[in-house]
Formats: structure tokens, C-alpha cells, sequence
């Protein structure tokens, strides 16, 4: 089993690079003449998306070593490297970019960028988590992923960590708020406990469901963490 001293190694390393992140989205936006605000909507489209791959390749190399480190250290038998994972978050970062940048013609062009940092980090660091995930997939030696938790941590992510149990299904998907600390962790343990059924499905993206759909995801959501929060 990964230590926790190891899984809170592969969190500092998140934290430093949402950190980069916000440092240099922040001071780019500085640099905006905010009194153009059609000008400055389009440099953030240019600019949020190359700054977040950039990071995204970086975090994903950490990770990748990361594993590699902490598989050796567990004595898995067999040859396994983990391979980088950037994660294209184009699509989703436009989205974002042009939802908030209605700040920018506002008293408060500002907001614009409160709105954009929530989501920055999280779209940089789906690249660690996402490498994390499919290298216990791919390697014969690993029996899926543990979602940990870092510091002061959300009732949502506490139950999505499942107590401790394994995602065992490459179905799953890593869901994330704005300035979650969670991290991906490889289980080398084949007796592990599987998550519930339940929190694969709390898990799933919402992005493409339908009012009716978002309210039931909702509603599982509320009653999973009645469950795994008390």
C-alpha cells in the first residue's frame, strides 16, 4: 500500500504546480488593458489554454516518475514505467474562459479571473491524476486506484475517497471542484476493497446531462455522502 508520507509527496507536487499556475495567470492578467475587454477575452483564450498544457505536461512527468518511485518502493515485481498523460482540456477551458469573461465588461472586470483561476488548477493537475490512474490500469503489477485526501478536505471528496477502497473500473473518472487537493494513488494490494457501485456513478461528468439527469446525479450524490460522511 502506497505510504501516506509518499501519497502527500505526489500532493505537495500538485499544490506547487496549481500554484505556478495561478502565479502566472494572475500577473499575465495584470499585463491586460482591461478597458478593451472584447481584446482582453481573446488573449485569455490564447493564452489560459497553452498555460495550462504546459503545466499539464509537467505535472503529468512528475507523476509518471512519481509512480515509478513508489512501485519500486513496493517491491512490484515485473518491468512497468508509467507513461505522461497530458489531458486535452481545450473544450472545457473555452467554456470557461468565455462564461466568466462577461466580468470583463462589468464594474468588476476582476471577477474574470476569480472565475478563471477556480478552474485553472484543476484542469492543470486532471493531467497528474489522469497519468496516476492509467498507469494502475496498464501495469500488471497494480489492481486499480485509491482516491487520498490532502489537508482540510470537502465532505464531497471524503466520499468519493470511498474510505479507502479501489476504483478498479477505467470507467471512472476523477471528479474534482475548483481547488480540490485529492490525488491519485496506485493500489498494489489485490485483497483491497472495491469503491460501491455508487461511487462510479457519483464520479461521472455532468457536463452533458440534462436538468432531470443533473437533479438525480444530485440526489445520489447527497445520499452517498449521508453514507460515507457520518
Amino acid at each position: 500500500m502506497v505510504s501516506r508520507a509518499d501519497a502527500e509527496r505526489l500532493g505537495l507536487a500538485q499544490n506547487g504546480i496549481r500554484v505556478l499556475v495561478e502565479r502566472d495567470l494572475t500577473s499575465f492578467f495584470g499585463s491586460l488593458n482591461l478597458e478593451q475587454p472584447k481584446r482582453a477575452r481573446d488573449l485569455l483564450l490564447e493564452f489560459v489554454p497553452l498555460l495550462v498544457r504546459q503545466y499539464g505536461e509537467a505535472a503529468a512527468a512528475i507523476a509518471a516518475d512519481w509512480y515509478d518511485d513508489v512501485r519500486a518502493a513496493e517491491g512490484v515485481r515485473g518491468v512497468f514505467r508509467a507513461e505522461p498523460v497530458t489531458v486535452d482540456e481545450a473544450v472545457a477551458i473555452e467554456r470557461t474562459v468565455r462564461r466568466t469573461a462577461g466580468a470583463l465588461w462589468s464594474d468588476t472586470p476582476e471577477e474574470a479571473l476569480v472565475g478563471i483561476l477556480s478552474k485553472a488548477g484543476k484542469y492543470t493537475l486532471s493531467s497528474s491524476r489522469t497519468t496516476v490512474m492509467r498507469a494502475s490500469f496498464a501495469d500488471p503489477g497494480a489492481y486499480g486506484w485509491r482516491r487520498v485526501t490532502q489537508g482540510v478536505t470537502c465532505r464531497f471528496c471524503h466520499m468519493l475517497a470511498g474510505r479507502g477502497a479501489v476504483y478498479r473500473e477505467e470507467t471512472a473518472h476523477f471528479a474534482a471542484h475548483g481547488h480540490c487537493d485529492c490525488a491519485a494513488v496506485p493500489s498494489f494490494d489485490p485483497s483491497a476493497p472495491p469503491v460501491d457501485v455508487r461511487l462510479y456513478e457519483a464520479s461521472k461528468r455532468t457536463t452533458h446531462m440534462s436538468p432531470a439527469q443533473k437533479a438525480e446525479h444530485n440526489a445520489l450524490i447527497r445520499r452517498a455522502i449521508e453514507q460515507y460522511t457520518d
